[in-house]
C-alpha cells in the first residue's frame, strides 16, 4: 500500500512540475529566462526566488509593483507562479489564481494573458485532482479499518473455536 501511495505522490508532484514549468517556458516567464532584468528590483525578486526565499520576493515583487505600476502584468505572472510552485512550502493556489485572474481582468492585452488561462487551467486541474487523492487515501483507510475490525473478529472466532469440545 506505502509504495502505491509513494508512488502516485511521485507522479502528482511531477505532474504538477511540468505544469509549472511548461507555461514559463512559453510565456517566456523571467525566472527561467531572465528576459529584461535591467531592472535591478526585478533582479533582486527573481534572485530571492531562486535561492528559494519565496516570502521575501514576494514582498519585493509588492514593492515593485507599487513603484512600476505599468509592469503590473508581469508582477503578477511572477507572484502566480511564486504562489503555486511547488517547492514552496507555504505555496497557496488560492492567491496564485487571483494573481492570474487579475491579469485577466486588468490588463487585456498583457502578453502574460495566455500563460494565465493556462495556469488557471492547470490549477484548477490540480486542485480537482488533490482532492480526488485526498478522498482515494480517506477511502484506504477506511478499508484498512475494516480490515483491521475483520482480522479481529477473525481471531475471536478461532479462539472460541478452540474453547469448543471438539467431536
Amino acid at each position: 500500500m506505502g509504495k502505491k501511495q509513494s508512488r502516485r505522490r511521485k507522479h502528482f508532484y511531477f505532474f504538477f512540475a511540468c505544469i509549472i514549468v511548461m507555461p514559463m517556458l512559453i510565456c517566456g516567464c523571467t525566472y527561467l529566462n531572465q528576459v529584461s532584468l535591467s531592472n535591478p528590483d526585478f533582479k533582486e525578486a527573481n534572485d530571492l526566488m531562486k535561492r528559494g526565499n519565496y516570502k521575501a520576493s514576494l514582498g519585493k515583487y509588492e514593492q515593485i509593483i507599487v513603484q512600476y505600476p505599468a509592469e503590473g502584468d508581469r508582477v503578477l505572472f511572477e507572484m502566480g507562479i511564486i504562489y503555486a510552485f511547488p517547492r514552496n512550502q507555504q505555496k497557496d493556489y488560492q492567491k496564485s489564481l487571483e494573481c492570474f485572474q487579475k491579469i485577466i481582468k486588468d490588463y487585456p492585452d498583457s502578453r502574460y494573458r495566455q500563460g494565465s488561462n493556462v495556469m488557471i487551467f492547470l490549477i484548477n486541474e490540480v486542485t480537482k485532482q488533490r482532492k480526488q487523492i485526498d478522498k482515494l487515501e480517506r477511502q484506504v483507510e477506511e478499508f484498512e479499518k475494516k480490515i483491521g475490525q475483520m482480522k479481529e473478529v477473525d481471531m475471536n472466532l478461532k479462539e472460541k473455536k478452540k474453547s469448543f469440545p471438539q467431536r
